[in-house]
């Protein structure tokens, strides 16, 4: 490729930036199972609470993208304050920019993957400088800085420096992190990986957590975990106090509760269903004879990736809003108040947006909430389904997975569609592959936006994109063992020799 190109640019920081280096030898499947262990490990070290804040600032902090925060593996007052939000961000411009030709990248060429792949490193690495700076910027950790006084001390460069160093620092690793999968040393997708990993030990969590805050605005202390607040009462013995935790636990605001949990099981076993769903089309090899399979074409075709980019945009604008709101407050209050305007929910400190053009652009909290606020219901709901069915059309013409795409590489490996010639091939694909792409991603944001209106707490979009990504990398870990022969002593190990 003659001439220069955007992508050259990154060329000054391939020996700037950490790489891990694509493994010249097949890796076994033990060696994914260490690998993906060992990484997810590390990875959930990020649930750690950010030093130099006051004690339960998860509870203090006025959170203003909290219904976001599942599907971004994102936890706030912690090192995972950011969570995969740079990471998924960064992937999506850049595959959109490529698969559009934005960029000049011919991905089948070592040096422009590599480039590519550096590129979007650091565009991860450049958008976590820039929400945690604006984040700090815009006040959100003044009230939980530890020792920290707004009326008497001065402005807390120090202080701000020091968590604006672990947070950036700790997104820096999950992109590393990321880049580990995506080399292929561990199962599965690198971002779509974690989420699954932080969305099952958040139900875990959620469900049987004993761990006990604070309520936020009261002295009442209660488990993180919705089942829990009932199982304390029963083993307690305090059966005058049970029906009130009985209620508590499915009523409580501030923390995980019983319809939430109820939700999420419902939304599991929708996604599980919908997996199960797709077309067999019979194929045959041109190079042995008598050798006949299927072909299947799920109607997840693109998984959770279509839910995954609708809310990555919309907590995208969020922020953006919520840094503008704070920034035009000063000189333009006016334009600020069209954005929105937030006041905070005393049951949670979270920021809620009662008017502006922000608020139409958050999930419903609740049924009753639906219930009342039915133009702003419709509005997102319109967004949602509209972003990700774009996204779940376009995404197969821009991955590599599309009709043409798939007929070529049955041309390449000599599989042939009985009674089909090779254009007819595309035609056939072409009439289903899209299809596919376009219902399976309407359907999931369907379940994701019945979720929220059931009162999912923001917790749907990450159940259904956690649960998808977890098939995924299970599908992948069968495939490797059957290549393998079906021999894994780690998975051995596991299961207890069966």
């Amino acid at each position: 490729m003659g001439g220069f190109r955007l992508l050259d640019l990154a060329k000054f920081f391939l020996p700037l930036l950490p790489e891990c280096e694509t493994s010249d030898e097949k890796i076994s499947v033990d060696e994914k199972i260490m690998f993906t262990l060992g990484a997810g490990v590390i990875f959930l070290l990020g649930q750690l609470p950010v030093y130099g804040l006051v004690s339960q600032a998860s509870f203090l902090l006025h959170d203003p993208i909290s219904p976001f925060r599942s599907i971004l593996a994102s936890e706030k007052g912690t090192l995972f304050e950011l969570g995969l939000l740079p990471a998924f961000t960064a992937a999506f411009v850049w595959q959109l920019a490529a698969g559009f030709k934005l960029i000049n990248v011919n991905l089948n060429l070592r040096g422009d993957r590599e480039l590519y792949q550096t590129g979007q490193k650091l565009t991860s690495f450049l958008l976590a400088i820039v929400y945690a700076f604006g984040l700090i910027a815009s006040g959100y950790y003044d009230d939980v800085l530890s020792g920290y006084n707004a009326l008497e001390d001065g402005i807390p460069y120090g202080k701000y420096f020091l968590v604006f160093l672990q947070v950036v620092s700790w997104s820096f690793i999950t992109t590393l992190i990321i880049e580990v999968f995506d080399k292929g040393f561990a199962f599965g997708g690198g971002a779509l990986s974690l989420l699954a990993i932080q969305i099952a030990t958040n139900i875990i969590r959620e469900t049987l957590g004993l761990d006990t805050f604070n309520l936020p605005n009261s002295d009442v202390q209660e488990p993180v975990g919705a089942l829990a607040v009932i199982l304390r009462k029963i083993f307690s013995l305090d059966l005058t106090s049970l029906p009130g935790a009985i209620k508590s636990a499915f009523v409580r605001t501030n923390l995980p509760n019983l319809v939430q949990l109820f939700v999420s099981i419902l939304s599991v076993l929708i996604v599980m269903g919908l997996q199960n769903f797709r077309i067999e089309l019979p194929i045959r090899s041109t190079k042995v004879r008598g050798m006949a399979n299927v072909f299947p074409i799920k109607l997840l075709y693109t998984g959770a990736l279509p839910i995954i980019f609708a809310y990555t945009v919309l907590a995208n604008v969020q922020l953006l809003g919520y840094y503008s709101i704070h920034l035009l407050q000063n000189f333009a209050p006016f334009l600020a108040t069209i954005l929105g305007s937030y006041t905070v929910d005393p049951s949670s400190n979270d920021l809620v947006l009662t008017s502006g053009v922000l608020s139409y652009l958050v999930p419903p909290t609740g049924l009753i909430n639906t219930i009342l606020t039915p133009i702003r219901s419709i509005i997102f709901s319109t967004a949602v389904i509209l972003l990700s069915t774009w996204f779940g059309y376009n995404w197969s013409f821009i991955s590599g997975s599309s009709p043409k795409d798939i007929a070529k590489q049955f041309k390449d490996q000599g599989i042939s569609m009985p009674g089909k010639r090779d254009v007819s091939i595309t035609h056939e694909l072409g009439r289903i592959i899209p299809v596919a792409a376009v219902l399976g991603a309407f359907m999931l944001a369907v379940v994701v936006l019945a979720a929220e209106f059931l009162g999912g707490g923001g917790r749907g979009a990450g159940i259904v994109a956690g649960v998808s990504a977890a098939l995924s990398v299970l599908e992948e870990f069968m495939v490797d063992l059957q290549q393998n022969g079906g021999v894994s002593q780690l998975a051995s190990a596991f299961t207890g020799g069966r």
